[in-house]
């Protein structure tokens, strides 16, 4: 008989230090509950015990107001210190699975670029925050993974806020063309920034990442409603989609539908946030369903900006306690990629493989199998030092090319080639084509998710 087993899977929205002062907590309180008021350090001790605030906001203003959500790592070194200590065997091992694996994390990584305005001293700068977290994990020796994170630019280029639509600027593409030519990296795997997807952002993903950490299914409740940023789907509108523990592929034109799209998304609820919370009865549906047969991944999120280890202890105490009750079911921790492989049955593949080459200026790509969309991802960075990400026109028989000449750009002003794609098993494939003097270089990267 097949093993009953909830995977647990722990996202980390990974955005870096964040600092927030008086002023700021002022105004995110405006934001939700339209109050205004003069901040003290005594004014917010009073917000905090429900002091001068409507009867039928006091729950959730003290819940939004929790000291334990107001501990922010506001500099590296307050992150590192955090990092330190759960990065650490020790520090693992004491929430190990039935499987004797250590707890893991999955970091979704972000970058702040395209911002004039940054009162949060958020860290800006492409591939600042990943190549901070990469080497962490290698200084550990984890097997933690990095996969995507993104909050698409504000319309008034600040820091501390996000929109809702990838088309106002570039930038996804820029972050997603540095990583894969600087990092020789491209993900298998997405969480979306303020837990918000859109059209456009649904058929986006759909073009070239098969896994999608976003469903945040789950009834408005009450005191979500009475709070004007998150009420009504504000941000991360789930509220149609299921509410089961379960995987499914989204529909073309309604990303909370079950349809016929590829990709597969996965439920994901909040931990030690007011907004959509993971709680006990959340993790006792996960058992139940894993112990009825159907396998299950129990995925939680939060931000490495706030104090985690409470929380994690919290939770896997809650997760201890339910699984008294289904002495059957084992917890497994994994990665986003692997999890969704094992409920999803995906059948194994080998990484694709790319015979790429460059005659004059024609560039030619053929692919041993079918990749993930309908074309390999492909980019370019210039001697100007511009990132450019470009489609290829497709001849047939998993076979792409694209001319370099004066009607685009001359292979003259090109310093490196990047194309990458995923596979249907969620596999990774990098490549990067450097040019010098009319010679070219090739290197790979190849990588399970």
């Amino acid at each position: 008989m097949e093993e009953k087993i909830v995977y647990i899977v722990h996202c980390v929205d990974t955005e870096g230090p964040m600092f927030e002062s008086l002023k700021s907590t002022g105004d995110r309180i405006f934001n939700a509950f339209g109050l205004s008021y003069e901040m003290t350090p005594e004014k917010l001790k009073m917000l905090q015990q429900g002091i001068d605030v409507p009867d039928e906001l006091k729950e959730s203003m003290m819940d939004f107001l929790n000291p334990e959500r107001l501990k922010y790592n506001s500099t590296w070194s307050e992150i590192d210190e955090m990092l330190d200590s759960i990065m650490s065997k020790s520090w693992r091992m004491k929430y190990s699975d039935d499987f004797g694996n250590a707890y893991k994390f999955n970091w979704f990584i972000l970058d702040f670029v395209g911002f004039t305005i940054n009162p949060r001293r958020r860290a800006l700068g492409y591939n600042v925050i990943y190549n901070h977290y990469a080497e962490k994990i290698k200084l550990f020796n984890l097997k933690d993974k990095l996969y995507f994170h993104y909050h698409p630019t504000p319309f008034f280029y600040e820091a501390n806020k996000a929109s809702n639509n990838f088309h106002f600027s570039n930038e996804h593409l820029q972050i997603l063309s540095r990583r894969v030519i600087d990092l020789l990296y491209f993900p298998p795997a997405y969480r979306p920034g303020q837990h918000t997807e859109r059209a456009d952002i649904n058929l986006f993903l759909e073009q070239w990442i098969p896994i999608d950490y976003g469903n945040q299914g789950m009834l408005e409740s009450a005191k979500d409603a009475l709070q004007n940023d998150i009420g009504g789907g504000r941000y991360g509108d789930w509220r149609r989609a299921t509410k089961e523990w379960e995987v499914y592929h989204p529909d073309y034109l309604d990303y909370q539908k079950k349809g016929s799209m590829k990709r597969y998304i996965a439920r994901c609820l909040n931990l030690g946030c007011r907004l959509r919370p993971i709680t006990r009865e959340e993790i006792y549906s996960a058992f139940s369903r894993a112990d009825s047969g159907k396998k299950t991944i129990l995925s939680i999120t939060n931000h490495d900006s706030r104090e985690m280890r409470n929380d994690i202890n919290d939770f896997m105490q809650d997760v201890r306690d339910v699984q008294k009750d289904f002495s059957n079911v084992k917890i497994c921790h994994t990665n986003a990629v692997s999890a969704v492989r094992s409920v999803e049955s995906m059948p194994y593949e080998e990484p694709t493989k790319f015979d790429i080459t460059l005659v004059d200026n024609l560039l030619t790509i053929r692919a041993n199998k079918l990749v993930w969309g309908a074309q390999p991802y492909f980019c370019f960075h210039t001697k100007d030092d511009r990132y450019i990400h470009e489609n290829l026109d497709f001849q047939g028989d998993l076979t792409w090319s694209y001319v370099f000449d004066i009607d685009n750009i001359e292979l003259s002003k090109i310093h490196s080639i990047g194309v990458a794609a995923n596979d249907h098993y969620a596999n990774t494939s990098v490549y990067r084509i450097n040019i010098s003097k009319g010679k070219t270089k090739i290197d790979s990267c190849f990588y399970e998710g």
